[in-house]
């Protein structure tokens, strides 16, 4: 029974290390949204839009012992969006991006959390 519980404890360390690691700073809350709700991405060189409502921030990078493929930027902008979906937004700004180097081999972003409202176009 303890081997059992040591080993189900050690594979959920390995899972989590290998996830980047996710700081989101919540200021002003919405209702979340659905997993499937589409959320747009504004890089850094896109304006934000002046109808956006800031919700937050949310930082995302290396642990430690994030895996390179983990730490993808399609990965990471993945788990940018899943937190603006906890949070009730419906886009993100990029406001900061390093590349893998020779200090981490995962991409590293920060993102601005937004709400736009897309009637108001």
């Amino acid at each position: 029974m303890k081997l059992q519980t040591i080993s189900v404890l050690a594979a959920a360390f390995l899972l989590a290390s290998c996830t980047p690691k996710i700081v989101p700073q919540i200021s002003k809350s919405a209702t979340p949204l659905s997993s499937t709700a589409e959320i747009s991405v504004i890089e850094i060189d896109a304006p934000q839009p002046a109808n956006a409502e800031v919700l937050g921030t949310v930082r995302i990078g290396d642990n430690g012992f994030t895996s390179a493929k983990a730490g993808s930027y399609e990965n990471v902008i993945s788990l940018a969006k899943e937190e603006a979906r906890r949070a009730g937004g419906n886009a993100i700004k990029i406001t900061s991006h390093e590349s893998p180097d020779a200090q981490s081999s995962v991409h590293r972003i920060k993102a601005t959390i937004l709400k736009v409202d897309k009637k108001g176009k």
